[in-house]
């Protein structure tokens, strides 16, 4: 009965540390705002994806949030940036305000539903894309395939490609196990393996004006072994820098005082690191 009880707990130990993991890296919703600005519904073939804009100006900074996560935790962002040029943000498919859609989702239907938003918008380009969490990898993958609209890259505590091999040889077999089921079973349905897939088979960036944004406050549950925490702290920043090295112009940008939702916790920082790119793209 001892070992039956001590097994249990290592199952439930692995499940949760896996869950929780899943939460750290993909953050759902970091907050919300009592703010409302106007928005709109754009027709993307089929369905509908909310989209907000403010200001005026070019190039339109395009603002991506995480798995999950609806528009509205970028408003403080918004708000500064507004100030200097328009900026947009938006919400996939099912998140926010936006229409639900059939079929399992990935980096590349959300880059091409943007694509299609942007157009529907009237936005043609140049943009500068910002994607927090997953979506960076939706953010990569549109500057990947529509370099002639992206003028420039901010990722905020982005997923990277490689991570989840690091994460892997950290927790162990079981563990990973776990994790790679919660990842998959996350609540806006992505298929995040084939997503980390299609961007991995994207290629790299060029010169592209990019900025990586990282948090050093770790979002990780207390319980962790303080060893494995440090290590994953570790594994996380070697990702981050492997996306500044994605472009030969990259920028890595630290937060010191943020979690994994950068924007919410030190929304001048991102604002400012958006704001030097656009600067960065009016002068190339």
């Amino acid at each position: 009965m001892a070992n039956f009880t001590r097994r249990m707990k290592l199952r439930f130990h692995t499940h949760s540390t896996a869950v929780l993991l899943l939460l750290a890296i993909f953050a759902v919703a970091c907050g919300s705002s009592s703010h409302n600005p106007e928005s709109s519904l754009v027709d993307v073939g089929g369905h509908r994806l909310n989209i907000r804009c403010s200001g005026e100006g070019s190039p339109a900074v395009i603002l991506g949030s995480g798995l999950a996560s609806s528009n509205h935790d970028w408003w403080p962002v918004e708000e500064r940036v507004s100030e200097f040029t328009l900026v947009c943000s938006y919400d996939r498919a099912g998140l926010g305000e936006s229409e639900a859609t059939d079929g399992v989702p990935t980096a590349q239907t959300a880059s091409d539903r943007l694509h299609s938003l942007l157009a529907g918008a009237g936005i043609g380009g140049p943009v500068v894309l910002v994607g927090h969490s997953y979506g960076g990898l939706v953010a990569q993958l549109y500057a990947f395939q529509h370099p002639e609209n992206a003028v420039a890259l901010v990722l905020v505590d982005s997923l990277e490609q490689n991570n989840l091999v690091r994460t892997g040889e950290i927790l162990g077999e079981q563990a990973m196990a776990a994790f790679l089921r919660a990842t998959q079973a996350n609540p806006e349905g992505v298929d995040v393996m084939a997503s980390i897939d299609q961007v991995k088979s994207a290629g790299g960036l060029g010169d592209l004006p990019l900025t990586v944004i990282t948090a050093v406050v770790p979002d990780l549950p207390p319980f962790i072994d303080r060893s494995i925490r440090d290590q994953l702290a570790r594994s996380w920043l070697e990702s981050q820098q492997d996306l500044v090295r994605l472009s030969t112009a990259g920028v890595h940008v630290i937060a010191e005082e943020s979690g994994h939702c950068v924007q919410c916790d030190q929304p001048k920082l991102v604002a400012d690191s958006i704001l030097r790119d656009v600067a960065r793209a009016r002068h190339r």
